[in-house]
């Protein structure tokens, strides 16, 4: 009797013994999550589905939305408030029982075309009789194409700007009319075979070539600055720098209803019309052969007439396609409007001109009113 206790004793000591014992086995974590759509809009919130596997009471989640902002809930929300690059890179880490797993994936960001209280140029031009552009920007008292004569044309209440735009040697864009440097700024040399960190070392003159503070800008500063703001005249004519390559960037930024892209030839602005049923591409009548190429597009509203060509005749042909019509009065010349008591500007208005751009804005729009 004594041995069969003893036996089962023992067998209860190893029964309990092996109980005690057993390995609890941690499936690891992986990390992964969906969101809906590959690209949203500054001011958006997004949702964010964690799918990750291997989740327990235990996990541990750290996301980092790539703007400085970070969560630890299991299936975040984020709005971005910023375009910064465009793309964000959105990182989901999970600890769990001392396992770690990571998983990143990238989202577009980029601004609604729709701009709260701001119509459409297109909108625009149809209820408004004319629209003053200033060229190269409000200039008076500040370099042309810089963000001061932005600022300044805005600060008038000037209704569009026009800047010019060419690449630099590393593929960014900036606000400059001449190939070359030295007219413009203390540097000298092609813009072309500068990057971007090398040209925003240099300083802008002004119209008397006197230097001033004001750096070299970039298209997206341009286009931040303006956005709500004022209309864009987008220069890109000969070959200063390539449609396709703007595009996006002008997209992005939301402002495609808000500019013309001034494209000048045949063939870009063709490419460019047929690119987004919202691009103004804006050819230049320079003859009758050039009218008659463009006659019977239906995608034109807006052609950039010459002295030559603004006339009765090409401007009742224009307006029967339903043209608006932009003109040039006091540009690049040093007669103002003052010399010949506003000649060019009511030539321009009388005959159904749309859109002035000058060197004069304030003293133009002034006198349209």
């Amino acid at each position: 009797m004594k041995m069969y206790s003893k036996f089962f004793g023992i067998l209860f000591l190893l029964i309990l013994n092996s109980c005690g014992s057993e390995e609890v086995i941690t499936t690891p974590a992986s990390a992964s999550f969906e969101i809906q759509q590959s690209e949203y809009f500054v001011d958006e919130q997004i949702s964010f589905s964690n799918t990750s596997s291997g989740v327990d009471s235990n996990s541990v989640f750290e996301w980092s939305f790539g703007d400085g902002n970070t969560s630890t809930d299991k299936n975040p929300t984020h709005t971005y408030t910023d375009i910064g690059e465009g793309i964000y890179s959105i990182k989901l880490k999970i600890s769990n029982s001392g396992t770690e797993n990571s998983f990143t994936k990238e989202i577009s960001i980029a601004y609604s075309v729709n701009i709260s209280g701001r119509k459409p140029l297109t909108e625009k031009l149809a209820d408004t009789k004319i629209l003053t552009c200033a060229h190269r920007g409000y200039h008076k008292n500040a370099p042309e194409n810089s963000l001061q004569s932005i600022q300044n044309a805005i600060n008038k209440e000037i209704e569009m700007v026009e800047f010019d735009i060419r690449e630099t040697k590393d593929g960014k864009f900036v606000l400059m009319h001449d190939s070359t440097l030295e007219r413009t700024t203390n540097g000298a040399g092609n813009v072309s075979d500068f990057t971007l960190a090398e040209l925003q070392q240099l300083k802008l003159k002004d119209n008397s070539g006197v230097l001033t503070d004001e750096k070299i800008p970039t298209l997206q500063e341009a286009l931040v600055l303006g956005r709500g703001k004022i209309y864009f005249d987008l220069d890109i004519s000969n070959d200063k720098v390539s449609f396709d390559r703007i595009y996006p960037v002008v997209k992005q930024y939301g402002m495609i209803k808000q500019s013309l892209f001034y494209t000048q030839g045949v063939s870009i602005t063709k490419s460019a019309l047929n690119k987004d049923e919202d691009v103004i591409a804006m050819p230049i009548i320079s003859d009758e052969d050039r009218l008659s190429q463009f006659e019977n597009n239906s995608l034109v509203e807006v052609a950039h007439f010459q002295s030559q060509t603004f006339n009765q005749n090409f401007v009742t042909r224009a307006k029967a396609k339903g043209w608006y019509i932009f003109m040039n009065g006091y540009v690049n010349t040093t007669k103002t409007p003052l010399d010949d008591n506003y000649d060019e500007i009511d030539k321009i208005s009388n005959l159904g001109g749309n859109i002035i751009q000058t060197d004069y804005p304030v003293l133009v729009k002034e006198h349209l009113k």
